[in-house]
């Protein structure tokens, strides 16, 4: 797998995956729309599927930096469990002594350095990295979180730190894989222009992406699911909605500004005599000096359907987190689910098991897809049904089955309550009316 190819500006040539012939230049931007994990993952050092091989130039395949969401779901498994933004409390030295971001994009984790071995010369590479470091910090505008503990971050926030990380190991070829999955509108923006400003530094780049409208605009190949021929000219550009931080508060019509409809299919009235299922009153939560939300007040009845929306960071995972209990700040707050405050005696089973989830953090740790995290929520006939970002990894049609599958199941169980987080208007199940914006 390793030999070298045969041209000098060709940094490798890949077969078997699909019917192509693969040949990546120097300097090359390819945008693959589609499954692309295989090919991913072999690049980064994985074994081939059968029949297929990948061969590397001279030095490019030790130079291989990979940014993905399986990646985010080995980090998570392998140091802290199933310990992210959601479940992160307002004491951080309840978890110990735990890695902050500036940190993790240290010269030795980034360049991989041992920093016990004794070695010679790399005080000019250490001021070398420190000016790269500040350029890197400033175009992925990482200044807010440095110090903040990696398992503080939103999927968003950690997507962003990883892809900075792997700038920083200098990589002959950079592959990138949905990476603006979980990315709200902004932050969709941002990426696009980083991964212009790269392509424009020289930096070689595979993106694989699930959706033709977020193929980056620095594309010099585009590769579609009939075919791999390259079309040269540039990618389509990252979908770009208006970002909507106009405070939080419910919206009952019309379009808001963060490009989410809130009256999906026929509107419907509000139910506003039904009984309350969720109930967060006069909410606090921060996070060191960083405060997320203060006199937040918010009444989700029965039958409801809401789409909560909001920029990276905004809170929405945690809130969550708050109705689920999984969060120590729910007992903090006066959080009331299903009629039972939270802190009152009553078992947390006992309103758990009426709640149905599927969220980014299940698929990381369980390992599991969609799918099969929404079998295991509609199976438990949930009284609330709590979606976050239920499409993260699925293309336009898986998605949008997915999507049909909760809506099917819903319109049969009109007094289901629903909840769904999502940074896409298609990623709303149709007859979702309800939104709440956070800023």
């Amino acid at each position: 797998m390793a030999s070298s190819a045969s041209s000098a500006d060709v940094l490798f040539e890949a077969r078997g995956f699909g019917r192509a012939r693969w040949k990546f230049r120097r300097g090359e931007c390819w945008a693959v729309v589609g499954d692309a994990s295989a090919l991913c993952a072999s690049l980064a050092g994985a074994p081939p599927p059968r029949g297929a091989e990948v061969v590397f130039a001279d030095g490019v395949e030790g130079s291989v930096r990979r940014v993905s969401f399986a990646q985010q779901g080995e980090a998570v498994r392998a140091r802290d469990g199933w310990l992210q933004a959601r479940y992160y409390g307002s004491i951080e030295s309840d978890f110990g002594e735990a890695e902050d971001v500036r940190e993790f994009l240290s010269f030795e984790k980034s360049r991989g350095v041992n920093p016990f071995e004794v070695r010679r010369g790399l005080r000019g590479e250490r001021r070398a990295f420190a000016r790269e470091f500040r350029e890197v910090a400033e175009l992925f505008s990482l200044g807010p979180l440095l110090g903040r503990p990696l398992h503080a971050l939103s999927n968003g926030e950690m997507r962003r730190v990883l892809l900075a990380r792997a700038v920083l190991g200098k990589p002959e070829l950079l592959v990138l894989e949905d990476p603006f999955s979980g990315l709200d509108p902004a932050r969709r923006v941002q990426l696009g222009g980083i991964l212009d400003s790269l392509a424009a530094r020289g930096v070689s780049m595979l993106v694989a992406v699930s959706r033709a409208d977020e193929v980056p605009s620095c594309a010099t190949h585009v590769f579609g699911r009939a075919g791999a021929r390259p079309s040269r000219g540039g990618g389509r550009g990252a979908t770009a909605l208006p970002n909507g931080r106009d405070g939080a508060r419910p919206s009952r019509g019309g379009v808001g500004r963060d490009g989410l409809c809130p009256v999906r299919n026929e509107a419907r009235p509000s139910r506003g005599g039904a009984r309350p299922v969720v109930e967060l009153r006069d909410i606090n939560v921060s996070f060191g000096r960083r405060v997320l939300f203060k006199g937040f007040d918010w009444t989700v009845r029965q039958g409801e359907r809401w789409v909560l929306a909001g920029p990276n960071g905004s809170g929405k995972t945690t809130l969550f987190a708050l109705i689920t209990g999984d969060s120590p700040l729910a007992y903090a707050n006066d959080v009331t689910v299903f009629g039972q405050r939270r802190g009152s005696g009553r078992t947390l089973a006992s309103v758990r098991r009426r709640i149905g989830m599927v969220s980014p953090e299940q698929q990381a740790y369980l390992g599991k897809g969609a799918d099969e995290l929404l079998d295991a929520a509609l199976a438990s006939e949930p009284d609330l049904l709590l979606l976050d970002e239920p499409c993260a990894n699925l293309g336009a049609r898986e998605a949008a089955r997915l999507l049909r599958r909760v809506s099917s199941w819903l319109d049969r169980r009109p007094s289901c309550t629903a909840i769904c987080i999502a940074h896409r208007p298609d990623d709303v199940p149709p007859g979702f009316e309800l939104v709440m914006r956070l800023t």
